[in-house]
């Protein structure tokens, strides 16, 4: 079975368990919304501890801004993104739970899996304090453009490397966390060592699921804000700026998608990698070709 044909499977498979169980979308959605509320307060505190400190830096230097402030602002930006990142994890904490709940016919609920994710606070904390610097290193290893061509386009190679590694590291620290009460380290060691077990050193990438949203939605959704942007700046915002708002719309609608099925098989597969137990709708087929490895 060839890559493509193994993450269309995997999608749709995931897709029928979110089907069945609609709740599940109510979790990252949640986080969404939440997550921005958050940001934006804390955005707010940010521009109102600053606002006058930047006005005075200036009219004092120029305009040049003090290394206070600038260390400042970067203070609140990471505290803006650790608490959305902490919201994140908590809602697909829930749905983690959920999931291994509805994939062995127990029935489960949103305010379950909130209660459940609430009783493991502590360790996503720390999760998601991790996720929030290894972001932030990821970001840096990307770096802004302003280098030359070359250094962009190698930057951005390391860049997407690393983001893949880190997401098959990452891929059962949840699970791990929710369902085997492992702290953040442990966890990762744990997830690791089953990937290495169950599919060797050879990892050539990540897990296969959610190429057929992307495909369908994710792309799409791009192609329309691209297309919408252009128009908007031309002589036709009257069709740039809904085409805009459309596709900026696909894209929220096929994140949601993705990180809900990507929570939904991460649980699956760690039944599988734990023990060659095969729960839900999957195959022991696919759960052997979950991950990518070199020939």
């Amino acid at each position: 079975m060839g890559s493509w044909s193994e993450s269309r499977g995997i999608t749709k498979e995931c897709f029928a368990v979110v089907k069945e169980n609609p709740y599940l979308l109510l979790f990252p959605v949640i986080a969404g919304v939440v997550g921005t509320v958050v940001v934006l307060a804390v955005a707010g505190v940010g521009v109102g501890v600053l606002g006058p400190a930047v006005s005075t830096a200036d009219v004092a230097n120029g305009g040049d801004i003090p290394t206070s402030v600038a260390v400042t602002a970067v203070v609140f930006a990471f505290i803006a993104a650790y608490l959305a990142t902490a919201v994140t994890q908590i809602c697909m904490a829930g749905v983690v739970h959920c999931a291994n709940e509805e994939l062995q016919g127990r029935d489960s609920s949103f305010g379950a899996g909130m209660s459940a994710a609430f009783g493991r606070l502590p360790q996503l904390l720390g999760w998601a304090l991790i996720q929030t610097v290894v972001g932030w290193l990821l970001q840096a290893i990307q770096g802004n453009g302003s280098d030359n061509f070359v250094i962009t386009i190698l930057r951005a190679i390391l860049a997407t490397l690393a983001a893949v590694a880190w997401s098959v590291i990452s891929f059962f620290v949840l699970p791990m966390i929710m369902l085997r009460g492992k702290g953040p380290i442990s966890g990762m060691k744990e997830s690791i060592g089953l990937i290495r077990s169950t599919w060797g050193k050879q990892i050539a990438g990540g897990v296969r699921i959610g190429g057929l949203i992307i495909l369908i939605s994710v792309l799409p959704g791009i192609i329309a804000l691209v297309g919408g942007g252009f128009l908007a700046f031309t002589d036709k915002p009257g069709i740039g700026i809904p085409l805009m708002v459309l596709g900026g719309l696909v894209i929220l609608v096929g994140q949601v998608l993705i990180s809900t099925l990507r929570a939904v098989f991460s649980v699956a597969l760690l039944h599988y990698a734990e023990d060659g137990t095969v729960i839900g709708p999957f195959s022991d087929t696919e759960m052997q070709h979950a991950v990518r490895v070199k020939a």
